[in-house]
């Protein structure tokens, strides 16, 4: 055997790897959408794990979101904000697993803000709940139904006055349009006395019918929609529809039922500062999460609450999705420690009282408590909440809180079609390119050509088995990335043919002319790859995002076409050199 066939075996064992790496990728990516969907069915755990292991396609090609967040620094203390968007990112990591999105892209911008692409995941207001949650799960004590029609009373007497302000600025226009336009009419008339009985008739006739004197009376009685409203002296309490939750102490509690179509009307009452300064300090309005369906009505639920925090998220342990005995979705948790002896001591002196469960300000339910609770407790979601708000509770109380309060700055979404739009034109100019190359080659240098198209194929081969080894993300600039590599590839073997050709018209032997064009070409071909080499890796490390993408198919490519080069083609024209001619 020759010093030099070690390349066949090297390159044998390469091609095995290459095949078990790239195996997952080609059966994900030959696979119709209906064995999907079967697969998912069936076994989700396999389907997952092998688009674990494949080439995982980037936000422009499979669609997803891509989220700007602003943490807002300026809320914390100055020695709390050094490693805050640390934290928050790392928060926001443990959200997104929960989610399952294969291949995140989570990373810092700048001082205070932090960029989250989420690949082949589309549902925005899902994504946008759950990254901005600020999570802050708290428990409260509900205030009575008598204390709150107390201060319901109280309000609606300021929130009427404010309306009666703002239709007196209204009916003070009016009134004086309606004197100017009395004048007008008085002067009109006083002018024609004479002709005063046939006038009346013909402005009538103008203002109600046609020539023929024909009246149509329908706008004259129809309902008008743009009138004034009279709110009267209750406009808060005639919105609010009271429910009760009633003790066997016959203490009762309640929560307002508010149309969907108020909410924002009674919100904006509700931050009056009139209306704010009558809260008492001890106290606080909290709307529902979500809404909910009432007397085939769409409503949310406007809670009175106690202000005092009587027990922390914090402390809640090995939290996990569940259901009752009514079917509803709950969060089962347990507790330990001073959690335990604190939530125990909160439940035993408030039996049969609601505890209302309190997440970013909004009230996510609020269930009596029957007993007391030590160790293992769960929380009741709202009747009409999804497995994915049970599911969304359970993964940020798992990831725990963010360190400051964030918001959404900038928010795009990829639909899945641009994507394929996307993958269909990326890969038809890659065969496209990549078949006029390989016609080009061959045509050119003829058998030796093809021998380079040979090695051109296992060099994109070799570089996408490398890419799923790798877990790498496959965007558009990765495809102009393995489109380039096509291109260094090429370069190589013509400086190497070139350098043949230049040999064998000089006289010498095939054998000399293949070792010389080899020798001498090799310093040109690594000079040139080293400095790509180079430039790939300042990419990698200073970029972001596609960026990455980009630099990571052009590293692999260039190194794998060195590879191609001198280790696969080279044994080929080894077994050449005992040729008289050669086809090149």
């Amino acid at each position: 055997m020759s010093k030099n066939n070690w390349r066949i075996g090297l390159t044998i064992i390469l091609v095995i790897l290459a095949f078990i790496s790239f195996w997952d990728t080609f059966k994900l990516w030959t696979m119709t959408e209906e064995d999907r969907v079967e697969m998912q069915e069936k076994d989700p755990g396999k389907l997952l794990k092998m688009q674990q292991e494949a080439i995982r396609l980037g936000l422009d090609l499979q669609g997803g979101i891509h989220v700007v967040l602003r943490v807002k620094l300026e809320e914390l203390d100055l020695g709390a904000r050094e490693d805050a968007v640390d934290r928050a990112m790392q928060v926001i990591r443990n959200r997104v697993d929960g989610l399952g999105v294969a291949e995140p892209t989570i990373v810092k911008q700048g001082n205070d803000r932090i960029i989250v692409d989420l690949p082949g995941y589309t549902d925005a207001n899902r994504a946008e709940e759950l990254i901005g949650q600020t999570a802050l799960l708290q428990f409260k004590l509900m205030e009575t139904a008598d204390n709150a029609n107390l201060l319901l009373a109280r309000m609606d007497s300021v929130i009427a006055q404010y309306e009666r302000e703002l239709k007196g600025e209204t009916t003070g226009e009016t009134a004086e349009e309606t004197v100017t336009d009395d004048d007008v009419t008085a002067e009109l008339t006083s002018e024609t006395a004479d002709t005063e009985s046939s006038t009346s008739d013909d402005v009538v006739a103008d203002l109600l019918g046609d020539d023929t004197g024909a009246v149509d009376t329908a706008d004259l009685f129809g309902f008008d929609e743009s009138g004034p409203l009279d709110e009267g002296d209750y406009p808060l309490t005639s919105r609010l529809e009271m429910s009760l939750f009633n003790s066997s102490t016959g203490t009762a509690w309640p929560m307002f039922a508010v149309n969907k179509d108020d909410y924002q009307k009674v919100s904006r009452w509700l931050s009056l500062p009139q209306v704010a300064s009558l809260m008492p300090i001890d106290v606080q309005w909290a709307w529902s999460t979500r809404t909910e369906i009432r007397n085939n009505r769409e409503v949310y639920y406007l809670y009175l609450l106690k202000r005092k925090v009587q027990f922390l998220g914090k402390f809640l342990e090995n939290i996990s999705l569940g259901r009752d005995q009514m079917g509803g979705f709950v969060v089962n948790f347990s507790l330990s420690g001073d959690g335990a002896a604190r939530f125990a001591q909160l439940t035993g002196a408030n039996i049969d009282k609601p505890l209302a469960i309190v997440l970013d300000d909004k009230v996510e339910s609020a269930p009596f408590i029957n007993s007391k609770i030590r160790r293992r407790g769960q929380i009741t979601m709202g009747g009409t909440a999804r497995i994915e708000d049970a599911r969304n509770m359970e993964i940020v109380l798992k990831a725990g809180a963010l360190p400051a309060p964030v918001e959404i700055i900038e928010k795009n979404v990829v639909g899945a079609t641009l994507g394929a739009d996307s993958i269909s034109k990326g890969f038809n100019a890659s065969l496209i390119g990549l078949a006029l190359v390989l016609l080009f080659i061959a045509v050119y240098y003829r058998l030796s050509g093809i021998i380079a198209d040979i090695g051109l194929l296992f060099n994109i081969f070799f570089l996408l088995a490398v890419m799923s080894a790798l877990g790498a993300t496959l965007t558009m600039p990765g495809i102009a990335g393995i489109i380039l590599t096509i291109g260094m590839s090429v370069d190589s073997n013509i400086l190497i043919f070139e350098r043949i050709r230049e040999e064998l018209r000089t006289g010498k032997t095939v054998r000399a002319s293949i070792d010389a064009g080899y020798d001498r070409a090799f310093v040109a071909i690594f000079d040139s790859h080293v400095t790509t080499l180079i430039t790939a890796g300042a990419l990698f490390l200073l970029g972001s995002g596609p960026i990455k993408g980009f630099a990571v198919t052009l590293f692999w490519g260039i190194v794998i076409s060195l590879y191609t080069a001198f280790v696969i083609t080279k044994q080929v024209f080894d077994f050449r050199k005992g040729y008289r001619k050669l086809s090149i």
